[in-house]
C-alpha cells in the first residue's frame, strides 16, 4: 500500500524539480531583460505585473497539460508559452518592439545554453530522475555565469541598444533569432536523442559564437559612433553648431548631380568688424549666434544655413519664392535678434540652379559679385 503513496510522491517531487527548473530559466530572462531596459513604470508595477501574467502563464500551462493529458509538458510548448512575455514585457518597458525582441533572445541563448547543458551533464549519471541534479547544476552555473553576463550586458549589450543605427538593428534581431534558433534545435531534438558529450560541446560552441558575435557588434557600433562623431566635427561649425563650408559643398554636389532646383543664397554681415572693435570678441561671437539663430528661425523648413567663414553665410534654399525672402530678410532677423547690440544688417547676393548656373562655381561667383554691388550700396549704420 506504501508503494503508490511513494510513486506518487516522487512524482510530484520531480513535476516541482520541473518546474523550478524552467521557473529559474524565467527568472535570470526576466533580470536580463530588466537590466537591458528602460523601465515604464516603477518596481513594484513591473513586478506586479510579471508576477500576475506568471501564474497566467502557470495557469495555461497546467490546462494545456489537463486538456491534451500530458504528464509533463514538451520543450516547444514551454519556448511557445515563454514567448509569449514579449507582450507585457512590451508594455511594462519602454523600448521598441525589436529591442525587446534582440534582448528576449540575447537573454535566452544563455538561459537555454545553461539549461540544456545542466540537462546534459546529469544524463551523463544515468540516474532515473536527472532533473534532480539538472537542478542543481543550473542553479550553480546561473550562479557562476550570471554576474559575467549582467557585467556583459551593461559594458557592451545596453551601448549596442543605445547607439546601434535603425538600419543595423533589424541585423542584430535576425543574428540573435539565428543564435537562438540554434540553441533551441539543440534543446529540443538532442536532449535525450543524441550522445551527451556531444551535445553539450556542441550548445557550448553556439554560446560562445553567440558572444564572440555580440562582441563584435559592440566594437563594429562603438566605431561606427567615432566616426558619426568625427563626421560630425568635421561638417560643423564649431560656434554656431551649424553646418560648414565642407558640408555645403558636399550637399551642393549633392543636389547638382540630381538635378534638384535650389537658390545659392551667399549672405554677409554688415559692420561685423564694427562689433569686435567696439565690443570685443565675445560680444562678437554672441553675434554671429543670434544672427545663426535667427536666420534658422527665419529660412524655417525651407532651407538649411551654412557657415562659410567669420561673419560670412550660405543658405541652401529650395522654394521659388526667393525674391519675398530678401525683401522681409532683414526685418525679420532684425525683430528676433536678442541683444543689446542692434543688428546691423547684412548683404546678400543670390544664384539659382540650373537657371542662373549650372555648376557650383558659377553659382558662387555670380552669388558673390551680387552681394558686393549690395554691399556698396548699403550705407554704414551706427551702432
Amino acid at each position: 500500500m506504501l508503494f503508490p503513496d511513494y510513486m506518487e510522491g516522487e512524482k510530484i517531487l520531480l513535476q516541482l524539480a520541473r518546474t523550478l527548473v524552467f521557473m529559474e530559466m524565467l527568472f535570470i530572462n526576466l533580470i536580463t531583460t530588466h537590466r537591458c531596459s528602460r523601465t515604464r513604470y516603477s518596481q513594484k508595477s513591473i513586478t506586479a505585473g510579471l508576477i500576475f501574467y506568471t501564474a497566467l502563464v502557470m495557469l495555461t500551462s497546467f490546462l494545456i497539460k489537463r486538456n491534451l493529458r500530458l504528464e509533463f509538458l514538451n520543450g516547444s510548448i514551454i519556448i511557445l508559452l515563454g514567448f509569449t512575455y514579449f507582450f507585457p514585457l512590451k508594455y511594462l518597458y519602454d523600448e521598441s518592439s525589436g529591442k525587446i525582441l534582440a534582448i528576449m533572445f540575447f537573454s535566452w541563448i544563455h538561459t537555454m545554453a545553461v539549461t540544456s547543458i545542466s540537462i546534459q551533464i546529469s544524463m551523463l549519471f544515468e540516474l532515473d530522475n536527472y532533473f534532480y541534479l539538472a537542478l542543481i547544476l543550473q542553479t550553480i552555473i546561473y550562479l557562476v555565469s550570471t554576474r559575467a553576463v549582467i557585467r556583459f550586458v551593461k559594458n557592451k549589450f545596453i551601448p549596442i541598444l543605445k547607439n546601434i543605427p535603425k538600419e543595423m538593428n533589424k541585423h542584430l534581431i535576425v543574428l540573435s533569432l539565428m543564435e537562438f534558433t540554434s540553441v533551441t534545435i539543440v534543446y529540443l531534438f538532442f536532449n535525450e536523442n543524441a550522445n551527451p558529450y556531444w551535445t553539450i560541446i556542441i550548445v557550448a560552441l553556439i554560446a560562445s559564437i553567440a558572444a564572440i558575435n555580440y562582441h563584435l557588434i559592440y566594437v563594429v557600433v562603438k566605431n561606427y559612433k567615432s566616426i558619426s562623431f568625427l563626421k560630425l566635427l568635421a561638417y560643423s561649425d564649431t560656434l554656431t553648431g551649424i553646418k560648414n563650408r565642407l558640408a555645403l559643398f558636399l550637399d551642393c554636389d549633392k543636389l547638382i548631380s540630381q538635378n534638384k532646383p535650389f537658390t545659392y543664397i551667399y549672405m554677409d554681415l554688415d559692420d561685423f568688424k564694427k562689433v569686435n572693435d567696439t565690443y570685443g570678441h565675445s560680444v562678437g561671437d554672441d553675434y554671429l549666434k543670434q544672427f545663426t539663430k535667427a536666420a534658422i528661425e527665419t529660412i524655417g523648413d525651407k532651407g538649411s544655413i551654412y557657415r562659410m567663414s567669420g561673419d560670412e553665410f550660405v543658405c541652401i534654399y529650395n522654394e521659388d519664392k526667393i525674391d519675398l525672402l530678401l525683401a522681409t530678410f532683414d526685418e525679420k532677423v532684425m525683430n528676433l535678434f536678442e541683444m543689446s547690440v542692434p543688428f546691423l544688417g547684412v548683404s546678400i547676393g543670390y544664384a539659382k540652379f540650373p537657371e542662373d548656373a549650372d555648376s557650383l562655381d558659377k553659382l558662387v561667383n555670380k552669388a558673390d559679385k551680387i552681394m558686393y554691388k549690395v554691399k556698396k550700396t548699403n550705407k554704414l549704420k551706427p551702432i
